[in-house]
Protein backbone atom coordinates (compact mmCIF):
# COMPACT_ATOMS: atom_id res chain seq x y z
CA UNK A 1 0.00 0.00 0.00
CA UNK A 2 1.28 3.50 -0.96
CA UNK A 3 0.46 6.82 0.65
CA UNK A 4 -0.14 9.51 -1.77
CA UNK A 5 0.66 12.74 0.04
CA UNK A 6 -1.62 15.85 0.03
CA UNK A 7 0.37 19.22 -0.63
CA UNK A 8 3.78 17.89 0.23
CA UNK A 9 2.62 17.10 3.84
CA UNK A 10 2.62 13.36 5.36
CA UNK A 11 -0.80 12.20 5.59
CA UNK A 12 -2.36 10.50 9.12
CA UNK A 13 -3.01 7.29 9.53
CA UNK A 14 -6.65 7.93 9.60
CA UNK A 15 -7.27 9.18 6.86
CA UNK A 16 -7.95 6.67 3.79
CA UNK A 17 -9.07 9.56 1.18
CA UNK A 18 -5.55 9.26 -0.29
CA UNK A 19 -4.84 5.39 0.20
CA UNK A 20 -4.27 3.41 -3.31
CA UNK A 21 -3.54 0.01 -3.00
CA UNK A 22 -0.75 -1.80 -5.70
CA UNK A 23 -3.14 -4.27 -6.61
CA UNK A 24 -6.20 -2.35 -6.37
CA UNK A 25 -9.14 -2.13 -4.01
CA UNK A 26 -11.41 -5.06 -3.78
CA UNK A 27 -15.36 -5.10 -2.56
CA UNK A 28 -18.11 -6.96 -2.66
CA UNK A 29 -21.30 -5.63 -2.91
CA UNK A 30 -24.68 -8.11 -1.46
CA UNK A 31 -27.94 -6.61 -2.83
CA UNK A 32 -31.57 -6.98 -1.68
CA UNK A 33 -33.64 -6.40 -4.93
CA UNK A 34 -36.88 -5.81 -5.72
CA UNK A 35 -39.08 -9.01 -6.18
CA UNK A 36 -41.30 -7.32 -9.02
CA UNK A 37 -38.25 -6.58 -11.42
CA UNK A 38 -36.55 -9.52 -13.03
CA UNK A 39 -33.31 -10.38 -11.78
CA UNK A 40 -31.47 -10.74 -15.38
CA UNK A 41 -32.84 -6.88 -16.03
CA UNK A 42 -30.91 -5.73 -13.10
CA UNK A 43 -27.93 -7.76 -13.75
CA UNK A 44 -27.98 -6.40 -17.57
CA UNK A 45 -27.85 -2.71 -15.52
CA UNK A 46 -25.10 -3.89 -13.18
CA UNK A 47 -23.04 -5.04 -16.24
CA UNK A 48 -23.08 -1.55 -17.06
CA UNK A 49 -21.35 0.19 -14.18
CA UNK A 50 -17.59 0.85 -14.61
CA UNK A 51 -15.76 -1.11 -11.94
CA UNK A 52 -18.04 -4.12 -11.78
CA UNK A 53 -16.02 -7.31 -12.34
CA UNK A 54 -18.47 -10.29 -11.70
CA UNK A 55 -21.93 -10.76 -10.57
CA UNK A 56 -23.16 -13.54 -8.70
CA UNK A 57 -27.06 -14.34 -8.43
CA UNK A 58 -27.83 -15.77 -5.41
CA UNK A 59 -30.61 -17.72 -2.75
CA UNK A 60 -30.61 -16.38 0.62
CA UNK A 61 -30.96 -12.96 2.22
CA UNK A 62 -29.21 -11.43 -0.79
CA UNK A 63 -30.27 -11.66 -4.13
CA UNK A 64 -27.28 -10.58 -5.80
CA UNK A 65 -23.71 -10.16 -4.86
CA UNK A 66 -21.30 -8.39 -6.78
CA UNK A 67 -17.69 -8.28 -7.08
CA UNK A 68 -15.95 -4.73 -7.70
CA UNK A 69 -12.48 -3.52 -8.05
CA UNK A 70 -10.80 0.12 -8.28
CA UNK A 71 -7.65 1.71 -7.63
CA UNK A 72 -9.08 4.54 -4.87
CA UNK A 73 -11.17 4.64 -2.16
CA UNK A 74 -13.11 7.65 -3.60
CA UNK A 75 -13.72 5.52 -7.29
CA UNK A 76 -14.96 2.54 -4.70
CA UNK A 77 -17.55 4.95 -3.80
CA UNK A 78 -18.70 5.75 -6.85
CA UNK A 79 -19.03 2.06 -7.77
CA UNK A 80 -21.48 1.63 -4.46
CA UNK A 81 -23.83 4.77 -5.26
CA UNK A 82 -23.76 3.43 -9.07
CA UNK A 83 -24.90 0.16 -7.69
CA UNK A 84 -27.56 1.27 -5.42
CA UNK A 85 -28.67 3.62 -7.99
CA UNK A 86 -29.61 1.09 -10.22
CA UNK A 87 -33.54 0.06 -10.91
CA UNK A 88 -34.98 -2.85 -8.59
CA UNK A 89 -31.56 -2.40 -5.96
CA UNK A 90 -33.31 -2.25 -2.95
CA UNK A 91 -30.46 -2.30 -0.29
CA UNK A 92 -26.76 -2.92 -0.60
CA UNK A 93 -24.32 -3.63 2.55
CA UNK A 94 -20.49 -3.54 0.76
CA UNK A 95 -18.04 -5.50 1.75
CA UNK A 96 -14.29 -4.18 1.64
CA UNK A 97 -11.96 -7.46 1.07
CA UNK A 98 -8.86 -6.74 2.94
CA UNK A 99 -6.72 -9.90 2.15
CA UNK A 100 -7.27 -12.20 -0.62
CA UNK A 101 -5.57 -15.88 -0.21
CA UNK A 102 -5.87 -18.40 -3.30
CA UNK A 103 -6.30 -22.32 -2.97
CA UNK A 104 -3.56 -23.43 -5.58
Amino acid sequence: MQRMPENGQEMDAGDLRGVYMESGISVFIGAVTDEKVKTAAIVERLRGVSGVKEIYELTGNLDVMIFAQSDSLPQINVIVEAVRACSGVKETTTYLVLETTKNQ
